[in-house]
């Protein structure tokens, strides 16, 4: 998996106006320049949130503008008045010297419903005095709460014996996938910060009831190295064999802490290629608790 959007700095905005000036020349941003853009591309918020989602938007100028910007809410999977609703029905920003950054305030509202991660899109609009930068639309995430998957989504603290490490403990990542809901993709299931990213997960398959995880070996990770070589997931056993056929099974346990065990007779290997190269080696007997 690999992340969807990326992120425009507005520092990147300028960068690309003063590129177009003479390279012998110092670099001069005047406000006739002045452009408006959103601090980054994608937001999101939980649908039972109790905070306000605050979403800036800067004009970037030397002087200071001032100057009312509006913007536009463009409806997708997630309707205004019913998933959401903004703070200020006015659609309107207003900057000066002393308030160069303005927020879009939204408020989400819970259906109680399982309809899948809702989205909308917020378009700001140019004016006479201002310029629209790089960023000049964001999408919103609202994050459904219904999901099937949620008790066990989110952060859980692992406890393993590295073969390369000695005792660990580590946080993982359950993340719940886009069109499955009785998948879970893991980041960070190796121990190992370093690799840890949306390009290095691996996925099991979850029962109905939440109480198995099956792990499927010989999974791949996106990520590859120069050579084409992907990290590959083995099952270790406490005598270090290696197999990439097959599957872990996962059980998790419900109670006044949730719980997870992979079992006493299988670790985890995450196997550069099929070279003798390892990202680390998780011996059996791996547990751990939902955060």
């Amino acid at each position: 998996m690999k992340k969807i959007f990326k992120y425009f700095a507005l520092a990147a905005s300028i960068t690309a106006v003063l590129a177009s000036c003479n390279k012998n020349e110092p670099a001069e941003f005047s406000d006739s320049n002045a452009f408006v853009a959103f601090n980054a591309a994608s937001f999101n918020i939980d649908e039972d949130s109790a905070d306000t989602l605050r979403i800036p938007v800067t004009l970037a100028s030397v002087k200071g503008l001032e100057e009312r910007v509006s913007y536009t809410v463009k409806d997708s999977s997630a309707v205004q008045g019913t998933n959401f609703e903004l703070v200020d029905n006015t659609a309107t920003l207003s900057f000066d010297k002393d308030h160069r950054t303005a927020y879009i305030e939204i408020i989400p509202h819970a259906d109680g419903l399982y309809t899948g991660d809702l989205i909308f899109f917020i378009s700001l609009n140019a004016s006479e005095n201002v310029d629209l930068g790089a960023a000049s639309e964001c999408l919103v995430k609202i994050n459904d709460i219904d999901h099937p998957l949620t008790p066990i989504l989110g952060t859980w603290t692992l406890s393993a014996e590295s073969y390369f490490n000695g005792p660990q403990e580590f946080e993982v990542t359950f993340i719940k996938d886009n069109s499955d809901d009785h998948m879970v993709w893991i980041d960070n299931l190796f121990g190992n910060d370093g690799w840890k990213g949306d390009d290095m997960l691996y996925y099991g398959n979850v029962s109905d009831d939440l109480t198995s995880i099956v792990i499927p070996l010989g999974q791949e990770s996106e990520y590859a190295r120069s050579d084409g070589s992907h990290i590959v997931l083995y099952s270790l056993t406490s005598d270090l064999h290696l197999n990439n056929t097959g599957s872990v099974t996962a059980t998790i346990t419900f109670g006044e802490k949730t719980t997870i065990s992979f079992g006493k007779d299988y670790g985890f290997a995450f196997r550069v290629g099929t070279a003798n190269s390892y990202i680390n080696l998780l011996l059996p007997e791996i547990t751990g608790v939902k955060k």
